[in-house]
């Protein structure tokens, strides 16, 4: 499972560098990633689970993780084969997530900025930095509800981002000892 986990994390930071480079088309090909992800993910975790029966370490937990990603992957491929015939369906697809995306973002900058009002009543000086990182996330949320190619580009290059902390995860774990 090390040399799996080793080889995947190499081809995710590899997907992960042409993602932060072309985040446009890492976002029209958001279906194929998610997809590839969930369906490598649920058959790695299934297997890990078997290895390490034969063991008695395994979690069931992460083996029904497993197998529902495997299943969410292949229902994501029958949508994503779908949207490829019918580019009506892709064009909608691709609008609800940016709006979702631009809504989590206002959402999220919003929670950042209350809570650093909370820093702020514990008399802490650390208050300035969630308050100025809120502030800036809601202004991007509001400019990608208009603009939805900016929300696009950055959906690209956070996923591109996010594949290479799990790519480096990955290889990580294939250097990890064993525990007894």
């Amino acid at each position: 499972m090390k040399v799996f986990n080793c080889i995947f994390g190499i081809l995710s930071i590899i997907g992960a560098i042409y993602c932060m480079f072309y985040p446009g088309l890492t976002f029209l090909n958001t279906g194929w990633i998610v997809t590839i992800l969930l369906g490598v993910w649920g058959i790695c975790s299934v297997i890990d689970y078997f290895a390490k029966r034969k063991k008695a370490k395994a979690e069931q937990s992460e083996a029904i993780m497993g197998t529902l990603g495997l299943v969410v992957g292949i229902a994501a491929a029958v949508i994503s084969i779908l949207a490829m015939f019918m580019p009506g369906i892709r064009l909608m697809f691709d609008v609800i997530i940016l709006c979702i995306f631009s809504g989590w973002l206002v959402v999220d900058g919003i929670s950042s900025v209350a809570m650093s009002f909370k820093v702020k009543n514990t008399g802490s000086s650390a208050w300035l930095i969630p308050l100025f990182c809120g502030i800036l996330v809601i202004i991007g949320g509001i400019y990608g509800f208009f603009h939805l190619i900016f929300a696009a580009q950055a959906i690209g290059f956070m996923i591109g981002v996010l594949l290479s902390i799990y790519g480096v995860k990955l290889i990580l774990s294939a250097f990890e000892k064993p525990s007894v």
